[in-house]
């Protein structure tokens, strides 16, 4: 169901330039946020979505960052944003999910997304010596984690159906 482009591994990053990596992180968050905004947009449970809507709202604010990053690292140069890419590159969902299955597969795959970009912006904060922009990429990382950890949980919800079925009449 989900279409997915694997990108280069995570051990490749110090093959290209932090110019090229920037551009590339800047490109997953955009990706990032349109796969989100169209999982929610064709879901049916509404805790879920509030969840994905959320997560596409962070990912916009994590473009943000990264455009600011950019435009200080490289004053008056614009984005590039490089064929390659690291980790899973998501695409839209182009159709309403019919079933658990379907959602599950989604969220594996957003978790392992949210899994990589954490390391690569680990990885990014190594190769800056600037301590401000080391602490955004901190930042950054800290904040892919905390998406995972999102999605681990509504993916332990989704396993145990009846129980989310449950927590939807309850509230919130």
């Amino acid at each position: 169901m989900v279409e997915i482009d694997m990108g280069i591994p995570l051990e490749k990053v110090n093959e290209f330039s932090l110019k090229e990596l920037l551009g590339m992180a800047i490109k997953a968050e955009i990706g990032a946020r349109e796969f989100y905004k169209s999982m929610a947009a064709n879901v049916e449970i509404e805790t879920l979505k509030k969840k994905l809507e959320f997560l596409a709202g962070e990912e916009e604010k994590h473009e943000e960052f990264l455009r600011k990053l950019y435009a200080q690292s490289f004053p008056g140069e614009e984005i590039v944003f490089p064929k390659e890419h690291v980790g899973p590159e998501l695409k839209p969902v182009a159709e309403k999910i019919k079933n658990v299955q379907d959602m599950l597969e989604l969220i594996r795959w957003a978790m392992e997304a949210e899994r990589i970009a954490k390391e690569f912006y680990s990885k990014l904060e190594e190769m800056t010596d600037d301590n401000a922009k080391k602490g955004l990429l901190r930042y950054l990382a800290s904040m892919e984690n905390t998406h995972y950890s999102i999605l681990k949980t509504e993916y332990e919800l989704l396993l145990d159906w009846e129980m989310y079925s449950q927590m939807m009449h309850v509230g919130p």
